[in-house]
């Protein structure tokens, strides 16, 4: 326990000290969040504030793990992870930044008809992108804005890459294939497993990147479940993860400070993809999904309304929320932005504390 006290306060320290150069730097050159059109009006005030805090807090658990807290059985792979979706966090922020106009994957028509005369083949071509239409058509009415310039379904094309990554190293590399149950303990499903995996990682980084809407409401939810995961790791001797647990704890305080309402920095889609992939790794490498899946239901009912939201008015025309995320519906019943932010992380440690209950049954 001494040892993780003092990486976090090490963390503590580092982050501490580099925040202020960091806020003063995206100030000076004017990396500033935009905020939602259609979002709650009190919003508006929040125009222009810097993003990309997330960048400093990785780095600082990065280093300091890489340097003093090196582990091939716990702690590299969770690093090689979080890094992988930091960076592409990072591409989207500074498409939202510089308006980039993102990826593009398509294929004209206009192009099938010059190469393609044969009326039969051209009919083959088309049924054979028919899936991929849908696929992209499905991801456009569920999906998040285009504001970064990257479009819903290309942003689950890159989180796929980085999920099947996850898939692959746990299933063919380290052999597991079972799910640890309450009270059951290790179930083992075989091929299955790899799919389970992937889709909790998919989910768990989504709905923390749906989460990051208000002042401190992503990064305080985060402090909640990674002190959470740090009593996890400790208890069930995962010793290297503990410190990694504990660093990032520490690297979260000072962001957090900087962060709450009002907000002098956004953690930013490389914050929120690094929290959401590192939560998923976490509980994967510790064989603990199914508790850290409760550590982490605060962010995945607010993750997913959005999605939900979006079905049912395409499908109905009607709305289930005022706004989602459903933090924005509390807002537009007359809920203060604090009070929100607050209720949620008392939700969050209510059930940080069930889901270490589950995890040590």
């Amino acid at each position: 326990m001494h040892a993780q006290l003092l990486y976090l306060l090490l963390a503590v320290v580092l982050t501490g000290l580099l925040y202020p150069l960091w806020i003063n730097f995206v100030y000076k050159y004017h990396m500033g969040e935009e905020v939602r059109g259609n979002g709650p009006k009190s919003h508006l005030k929040k125009l222009g504030t810097p993003t990309m805090g997330g960048l400093v807090f990785i780095l600082i658990v990065s280093v300091i793990t890489l340097l003093f807290n090196r582990s091939r059985t716990q702690t590299l792979f969770p690093v090689l992870v979080a890094c992988m979706a930091g960076f592409f966090g990072i591409m989207e922020d500074f498409g939202k930044i510089y308006k980039t106009t993102g990826f593009r994957f398509y294929f004209r028509n206009v192009w099938l008809g010059k190469i393609f005369l044969i009326a039969p083949l051209r009919f083959m071509i088309q049924a054979l992108l028919t899936p991929w239409r849908g696929f992209k058509e499905f991801w456009r009415i569920v999906g998040s804005s285009d504001e970064s310039g990257m479009k819903t379904y290309q942003k689950i094309l890159i989180q796929s890459l980085i999920g099947g990554f996850v898939s692959y190293w746990t299933y063919f590399k380290l052999g597991w294939d079972y799910i640890w149950f309450p009270l059951l303990g290790d179930v083992h499903i075989g091929w299955l497993y790899p799919v389970v995996i992937f889709l909790m990682f998919i989910v768990v980084l989504n709905s923390v990147a749906f989460t990051d809407g208000l002042d401190g409401l992503a990064g305080g939810l985060g402090l909640i479940a990674f002190i959470a995961l740090w009593v996890m790791a400790s208890e069930l001797n995962y010793n290297e993860l503990a410190l990694f647990s504990a660093t990032f704890v520490g690297a979260l305080l000072p962001f957090l400070y900087f962060n709450v309402n009002p907000a002098r920095i956004f953690m930013g889609n490389v914050g929120s993809h690094v929290l959401g992939a590192t939560i998923a790794v976490l509980g994967v490498v510790m064989h603990r999904e199914v508790a850290v899946l409760l550590v982490a239901i605060v962010f995945l009912l607010d993750g997913i309304s959005s999605p939900l939201q979006q079905l049912s008015y395409a499908l109905t025309k009607k709305r289930l929320f005022r706004m989602a995320p459903v933090h924005h519906h509390f807002e537009l019943l007359g809920w203060h932005e604090t009070k929100v932010t607050l209720r949620f992380w008392l939700v969050g440690a209510l059930f940080a504390f069930l889901g270490l209950l589950v995890a040590l049954l």
